[in-house]
């Protein structure tokens, strides 16, 4: 992580910028909820956030399979690209599924969770979780069906019905079924723990690597954007002596 949090401040104090990009259903609000949380950069969905200093870079998050808007997204930018398989929890062959992709790409495609990665459990789910593993509570392959039904198939009620469901939503069912897991296993840890072992499912911090990778493209990146803006400003007239200064030094780093 401190690699990304270097990455992330290539030549100034503002912090790694990353837009956050999919077709519709891939996950990329998630996952951009999950960058932020993880890593402290700013990460966004494009149209969604008004509008901030440009990006350093892109995730690209694709789904089970490349799509021609993947493709032409990736092409379109001049700044580093990472690809994303999004929602990994949900596929059983979810690397496999990624390793096609990235064939297809010509580029590594990294496969992460942006529910695990976004994973935040407080006492209060620990203490359902503790109970739910006391109880032998199992998770069915239908999340519905284990909102709306108990272990014997009678209807839960309307109170456990909304705790299932606020889990399924949060977690996942591949989330959950780790978290009665780890809880079944080691009782004591605490909440946080238990998070911690959720997100380290996640696959997010396997993002590290191919971000710190491009720092000095980013680097790069930003000095030309800086450039441009000085040159900008001494054409206009704004400070015309302290701007040709500044590209002065500018120009002899």
């Amino acid at each position: 992580m401190d690699q990304l949090l270097r990455a992330a401040k290539p030549a100034d104090s503002t912090l790694l910028v990353i837009d956050v990009t999919g077709c519709p259903g891939a996950g990329s609000s998630t996952l951009a909820a999950a960058l932020a949380a993880r890593f402290g950069v700013v990460a966004r969905v494009p149209g969604r956030e008004p509008d901030g200093d440009p990006p350093d870079l892109l995730i690209r998050t694709i789904g089970a399979q490349v799509r021609e808007a993947d493709r032409t997204a990736i092409g379109s930018v001049d700044i580093p690209v990472v690809v994303v398989a999004g929602k990994a929890d949900t596929r059983p062959d979810a690397a496999r599924l990624a390793d096609v992709a990235g064939r297809e790409l010509g580029r590594p495609v990294v496969t992460v969770s942006g529910l695990l990665a976004a994973a935040h459990l407080d006492e209060d789910d620990l203490g359902v979780l503790r109970a739910w593993s006391a109880a032998g509570v199992a998770v069915p392959t239908s999340a519905a069906e284990f909102a709306a039904l108990g272990d014997e198939g009678r209807p839960t009620s309307a109170a456990e019905q909304q705790i299932r469901a606020r889990f399924i939503a949060g977690i996942g069912r591949a989330g959950l079924v780790a978290a009665l897991r780890v809880v079944g296993e080691t009782p004591d840890l605490s909440a946080a723990a238990v998070t911690a072992a959720l997100r380290s499912m996640s696959g997010v911090d396997a993002l590290v690597a191919p971000i710190a990778a491009s720092a000095e493209q980013i680097a790069r990146g930003r000095r030309a954007r800086r450039l441009s803006g000085l040159r900008l400003h001494a054409a206009r007239g704004f400070d015309r002596e302290a701007v040709e200064s500044r590209l002065i030094l500018e120009s002899v780093r």
